[in-house]
């Protein structure tokens, strides 16, 4: 009979410890990715009543006793937050985090990290987060021009000079093997070199449409007469014919020729004609009294006509130098005459220019000496402008710029009847002494220059190469990356935080609300591997999230209920033993 007491009382301690982990769940509902608890009660040994090997069971139970409690590991709900580096798992997993001098490894759901004052990624207890290092940052030297634009040259409230990093740019940091993680730290000062140009591609539409204009053409001296006698009363006469020729492209009658009569002393005289039906040109008895007559006159002479003039297109695109400044490629292409019946030649200039000056046309002073050497001295104009070397230069006085030229390269582009493009002879230019590799387009296809009269391309060019860039940010990617963004549009991954996975999540030791260690019952951490053997997440990282607490309060309150009346009912069946006792007293009286 006194069994029933110790029964009674085992109850109420077995539910006390439920009420205990109840409270607890509830006191952390809204604990960042808790985990709730529940309460786990056996019974006590029975004993037996008869032989062991009796047919049937008559045990007597013992009572319960508290036994362990059991970790509920379901999804929390993700709460937006406004910190990039608050992080929420979804699926399964832990983060890492370690003391600041301890060698233990904790575990955790609880993502809510922040830089401290040496750039660390710590939680709010200190404890840093675990990460693959992308160890691609590294102590570098930076002019104080470069220096001034990060905006400090010094640590705070110190002159000890600030200590630049460099980064190698990387997409994704491998995560590598369980052990191999370390704290992350992420420098303020993070530089990102120039990377130089070393391909252009470029596509348009080189029109071919024949365009016409007034030309003067001189003629080929063996169309003429080339030296003139002058008459003895100062007369001249010449004549000549033209024909349809490279330079002279059909010509009309009508057509306009000029004929420069010039004397011994240098003396000139222009005469001018026209053409006849048959192409035929002639002067008769024009007077040349004005010239010295008493020696042989020479003649030139010239046709103009409406001719065919060659068409030029000129593009521009920008690339990156070695050292980060953003040059030039000019290209002008200029279209050969005359065609052939179908398709079209065009002659290629194309050049590599780095910005040098300004063009500046300055006023004439009559009081300054000139270097004429220097400058070009218009004093009919009032103006002044400096002489450039056209072999060095580039002078685009549409933007009143002047360009060193790095690099000058020739050569030649046809394009059949259609317009695609069948021969390019530009060869690779040099950006500053680095290879670069223009792209006008495929050999027999329209992907890069065309020339076509009936097609539309829009102007398109693409490139590679980086200016130089300067941290303006650290963010996360869903695949665990630490990014570090930068002012020239770049990105670079530095860094993979870890997810660590056991084969029994169960048999972790829970240390805090929120912190877990390893256990022989949890196993080691582990990776997850694809079949290459490389390491993965297995699980998504969110940044500006945080998982909140999975305890569901109606579930608590519910439990508590229960939890209540098996308390009461255990209570009830002390009371209860104790007045069977008092009874079987009194029958003995």
């Amino acid at each position: 009979m006194t069994s029933s007491f110790y029964n009674g009382i085992s109850g109420i301690k077995s539910q006390q410890f439920a009420m205990d982990v109840q409270a607890n769940n509830i006191a952390n509902i809204n604990t960042s990715a808790y985990k709730g608890s529940t309460a786990e009660i056996s019974t006590l040994f029975s004993t037996v009543l008869t032989g062991t090997y009796a047919s049937y069971s008559n045990d007597k139970g013992l009572g319960a006793q508290s036994q362990t409690t059991a970790l509920d590991l379901a999804q929390g709900v993700l709460e937006n937050t406004d910190s990039p580096f608050d992080l929420a798992i979804q699926g399964d997993g832990w983060f890492g985090v370690k003391g600041q001098e301890a060698t233990k490894t904790y575990y955790t759901r609880a993502g809510s990290f922040s830089l401290d004052a040496q750039g660390s990624l710590v939680n709010a207890d200190g404890y840093y987060l675990m990460a693959t290092p992308g160890n691609n940052i590294a102590p570098t030297s930076l002019d104080a021009a470069t220096l001034a634009k990060f905006g400090t040259y010094y640590n705070a409230a110190t002159t000890t000079a600030v200590t630049p990093y460099a980064i190698t740019p990387m997409s994704d940091v491998p995560l590598g093997s369980v052990g191999s993680q370390t704290k992350v730290t992420l420098p303020d000062i993070l530089y990102y070199p120039p990377v130089a140009t070393t391909k252009v591609s470029y596509g348009a539409n080189l029109d071919p449409t024949i365009k016409t204009d007034k030309v003067t053409v001189p003629l080929s001296a063996a169309d003429y007469t080339a030296t003139v006698t002058p008459s003895a009363v100062g007369q001249v006469s010449l004549s000549g014919s033209v024909s349809n020729t490279t330079a002279l492209q059909s010509p009309q009658k009508g057509d306009t020729v000029t004929i420069t009569l010039t004397d011994v002393n240098g003396n000139t005289k222009k005469i001018s004609t026209e053409l006849d039906a048959s192409l035929n040109w002639s002067i008769s008895s024009s007077d040349a009294s004005s010239l010295n007559t008493t020696s042989a006159l020479t003649a030139s002479v010239s046709v103009t006509s409406n001719q065919e003039i060659a068409n030029t297109e000129h593009y521009t695109t920008g690339i990156i130098a070695p050292d980060g400044t953003k040059d030039i490629i000019d290209m002008t292409f200029t279209k050969q005459i005359p065609q052939a019946a179908s398709g079209s030649t065009w002659d290629a200039n194309v050049k590599v220019l780095s910005y040098f000056e300004d063009y500046t046309v300055e006023n004439y002073d009559s009081t300054k000496t000139y270097d004429t050497s220097v400058y070009n001295v218009d004093a009919a104009k009032g103006i002044v402008t400096k002489i450039y070397d056209p072999t060095k230069y580039y002078v685009d006085t549409s933007t009143n710029k002047v360009y060193n030229i790095v690099d000058t390269q020739t050569g030649t582009l046809t394009f059949g009847g259609a317009g695609q493009l069948l021969s390019n002879s530009v060869p690779a230019l040099s950006n500053g002494g680095t290879p670069l590799e223009l792209n006008l387009g495929t050999v027999g296809n329209f992907d890069g220059l065309i020339s076509s009269t009936t097609i539309k391309k829009a102007n398109v060019s693409t490139s590679n190469g980086s200016a130089e860039g300067f941290l303006k940010d650290y963010a996360m990617d869903t695949n665990g990356n630490v990014i570090a963004e930068f002012s020239n549009g770049k990105s670079s991954a530095v860094a993979k935080v870890a997810i660590y996975h056991f084969q029994n999540d169960q048999g972790l030791t829970q240390d805090s609300s929120t912190l877990f260690e390893a256990s022989n019952n949890s196993g080691k951490p582990i990776f997850y591997t694809d079949k290459n053997g490389e390491s993965f997440l297995g699980s998504t990282i969110f940044s500006n999230k945080l998982e909140g607490s999975n305890v569901s309060m109606a579930t608590a309150l519910t439990e508590l209920l229960i939890t209540q009346k098996a308390f009461d009912a255990s209570s009830k069946s002390i009371t209860t033993s104790d007045d069977l006792i008092k009874n079987a007293i009194n029958m003995k009286s």
